[in-house]
């Protein structure tokens, strides 16, 4: 009698182990659908979008190395059409290709690199981009709109030419044209398939686009002494190269870039494998 009082109370002391081992092992294969569903749901960015973007670090080209890691800022909301939205403050990440300084077999300095992915909520997305136009700090600096009360417009100019009036639903003018609005996060305008700005809102193949603090028809660097595009990442997808006369080429925290989608979902990211591959043989 006693051994069988032992042998059940050991059976009632394993069982809640057995039970949790159990519930976890169901927990975790419950989740894994939504975590396949997630991996695998094909979401996108659509080509032609344009991300306005700020810097997180500095890059030199005697210190940033192959591989290392890019991150940036996204400077305002994004309409994806649809609906959709990508959000202020998601974070845009990629990796230096090659740098290099002046004086090693070259009389420029150069640094290339790409962005490889976008945060859209809880996924992470591939894109493949390239370099519409990228702006210094004090270029920055000089469109970022001073307001001295909540009721003065203070007329500005942007980064690349156009002229503003700041305040919300303010126009955007080219010469005596309305191209586009100022809100409160920077500057929306109406760009056709091309990327080429559209005066016609009705125009069915022109959406809807964040300029933060660039000019609609901004392209190029703009408050840089000597800092050139040599590529913008139409050549190897993705792939922006930017050279310098000096010694070294530095990028600093803060400057801010214009890019424009290609490609995003698993096709950018294929197409950035087979692009690797055809240079490796």
């Amino acid at each position: 009698m006693k051994n069988n009082l032992k042998m059940l109370g050991l059976a009632l002391c394993v069982l809640p182990m057995y039970l949790h081992a159990g519930t976890g092992q169901d927990l975790k294969q419950a989740s894994q659908p939504t975590q396949e569903q997630n991996a695998g749901s094909g979401a996108t960015i659509p080509a032609g979008t344009i991300l306005p973007i700020s810097l997180n670090s500095t890059l030199r080209s005697d210190k940033s190395g192959s591989g290392a890691a890019i991150t940036a800022t996204v400077m305002q909301d994004v309409p994806l059409g649809s609906g959709e939205t990508l959000r202020k403050g998601s974070k845009v990440t990629g990796h230096v290709v090659e740098a290099t300084i002046s004086g090693k077999g070259s009389d420029e300095s150069r640094i290339s690199f790409q962005f490889d992915q976008v945060q859209f909520g809880n996924q992470t997305i591939p894109i493949t981009t390239n370099l519409r136009a990228v702006a210094s700090r004090s270029a920055v600096l000089a469109a970022t709109p001073q307001l001295t009360s909540p009721d003065y417009a203070d007329n500005q100019i942007q980064i690349g030419g156009d002229q503003i009036s700041y305040g919300e639903g303010g126009p955007v003018m080219v010469g005596e044209q309305v191209v586009g609005k100022y809100t409160r996060q920077g500057v929306l305008a109406y760009v056709d398939d091309s990327g080429t700005p559209s005066r016609d809102t009705n125009n069915e193949h022109a959406h809807l686009q964040a300029f933060w603090l660039f000019s609609i028809n901004a392209r190029g660097a703009y408050g840089f002494d000597d800092l050139t595009i040599p590529h913008s990442g139409g050549i190897m997808p993705g792939e922006v190269t930017l050279t310098s006369s000096r010694k070294a080429l530095t990028l600093d925290k803060g400057i801010a870039m214009l890019l424009r989608v290609d490609g995003s979902g698993p096709d950018a990211a294929q197409a950035r494998t087979h692009s690797a591959q055809g240079i490796g043989q």
